[in-house]
């Protein structure tokens, strides 16, 4: 079968007998046709989502910098040079814009944009989505002490120490369909 992401139904739009889109369905061992996945994610796919959410973190924060130099620029085109931007300027900027992008991602879909490409979805441990405080704990708490992460290794749950200090699950969230 050929796996592919179902659209963000719209609070009360379940179909009869489904649940309602923050209720979650429990981890099945064989997912039937129509189901969506549920399984806790490992490092495998969780490594290359945060490589992929780091690597837009990076893009928007430099185009930021060419913003700012584009707008040195308009302002006094005759004597422009680039920005001087100290160092913890930067590195807090980045931070602060990583931290909110996460927030934003987690408690409006319960993904990032790295959680989107690779299937996953973050939730509470009783299959909820994250609400402000706890999505934001756990951005803070990723940007800051990123090898945590690695815990899912050795986790038999594969519960990263986010994961656990905060009563959150990373899941695979993706709708089986039958190939054509």
């Amino acid at each position: 079968g050929l796996a592919q992401r179902p659209p963000r139904p719209t609070p009360g739009s379940a179909p009869a007998g489904r649940p309602e889109p923050d209720a979650v369905t429990a981890p099945t061992p064989h997912s039937a046709l129509g189901q969506t996945e549920q399984r806790p994610a490992g490092i495998v796919t969780r490594s290359p989502a945060a490589g992929i959410d780091l690597s837009l973190v990076i893009v928007v924060c430099s185009m930021a910098y060419l913003g700012l130099a584009l707008a040195r620029l308009a302002w006094a085109p005759t004597s422009f040079t680039w920005p001087d931007v100290p160092f913890l300027a930067s590195v807090a900027f980045a931070f602060a814009f990583a931290v909110l992008y996460l927030t934003i991602g987690w408690v409006t879909t319960g993904r990032s944009y790295g959680g989107y490409v690779m299937g996953l979805r973050v939730l509470t441990n009783g299959h909820r989505m994250l609400r402000w405080a706890q999505s934001f704990l756990r951005a803070v708490f990723c940007v800051f002490f990123p090898v945590g992460l690695a815990w899912v290794i050795f986790s038999p749950k594969r519960r990263s120490l986010q994961d656990v200090v905060l009563r959150t699950a990373v899941v695979y969230d993706w709708h089986v369909v039958a190939d054509s």
